[in-house]
């Protein structure tokens, strides 16, 4: 049995992130952006936090995404859904479900036999709420639950929190907190693991011209508590609020998160948008293709 279990702590490793340093926390998962454009423009997730949303235009904001995640590596399929809305000026809710599917794996018995397959995955439900305490500046949290299961009778769980604060002045946003706070993992052997817990500043900012014409650029710095850093940067060019071209980059130094270079493109018309996004640069995760579609209004 331990040996079947090393075989699926190692495929899990290699599922989630393939990245430096992902051996030494759990749930790695956790931390990967889901909202495509959030993807293509670097990865810089407080755009999904709740007190960011809380302070944009949108009062409904649904989607769904598909990630073809490493196709020449581990080759998983991930699955993700979110949605938001707006009660009032001042107080908003939000939830999302994520599924990361890796291949069947072939388990073996301590004697070397073939005893069947079993295909490892990886779950993420998110509830989240904010509050606007000033017109510029708002407060939100957001709950995690985490679940690995490596094998039929090997399966983890977790519960964390993302606890962040936003200010908005003129076109710039500004966003701070504690990402992915919460319970460690023990595994079989007794080793604790903790989460991939982060300080996280960010910032963005939007500058329409020419009437048609829109710019956005965004950054985002995470100092992961035991040990790493990640750095992304992005930008969006809008013409007409219709089509969008996106860039961006991600710089993953010992962190749960790899480097990547990230490219895309979306389009929106009556409130539907459909954006896609590719990975480059990373021998770890290159040529993962995020396709999703949502509704905002």
């Amino acid at each position: 049995m331990k040996k079947t279990f090393a075989i699926f702590s190692v495929a899990l490793a290699c599922f989630t992130l393939r990245a430096q340093d992902a051996a030494s926390v759990a749930m790695p998962f956790s931390v990967v952006p889901r909202n495509v454009s959030t993807l293509a423009k670097g990865g810089v997730t407080s755009a999904e936090a709740a007190a960011v949303r809380l302070l944009g235009d949108a009062g409904l904001d649904v989607n769904a995404s598909w990630f073809s995640w490493a196709p020449q590596g581990v080759s998983s399929n991930n699955i993700n859904v979110d949605a938001y809305a707006k009660l009032s000026q001042r107080f908003s809710l939000d939830a999302q479900f994520a599924l990361d599917m890796s291949p069947n794996a072939v388990i073996f018995t301590d004697d070397g036999s073939k005893k069947g397959t079993f295909a490892p995955k990886d779950m993420l439900i998110k509830l989240g709420a904010a509050y606007r305490i000033t017109p510029e500046l708002s407060a939100g949290v957001d709950l995690k639950f985490m679940n690995s299961t490596l094998a039929a009778k090997n399966s983890y769980s977790a519960v964390g929190a993302d606890i962040m604060a936003a200010y908005s002045f003129g076109g710039a946003k500004l966003a701070a907190g504690v990402t992915s706070l919460g319970t460690s993992v023990k595994a079989s052997d007794g080793t604790t693991f903790a989460l991939p817990t982060a300080a996280t500043v960010a910032g963005k900012y939007n500058l329409s011209f020419a009437q048609k014409h829109s710019l956005e650029a965004a950054a985002q710095v995470d100092y992961f508590f035991k040990g790493g850093v990640r750095a992304g940067v992005g930008a969006e060019y809008g013409f007409n609020d219709l089509v969008f071209a996106r860039v961006g980059y991600s710089l993953g130094l010992k962190s749960p998160v790899p480097t990547y270079l990230s490219v895309g493109l979306g389009a929106k018309f009556s409130g539907i948008c459909i954006n896609a996004a590719y990975l480059v640069g990373s021998a770890a995760i290159a040529n993962t293709l995020a396709i999703g579609a949502g509704y905002t209004f």
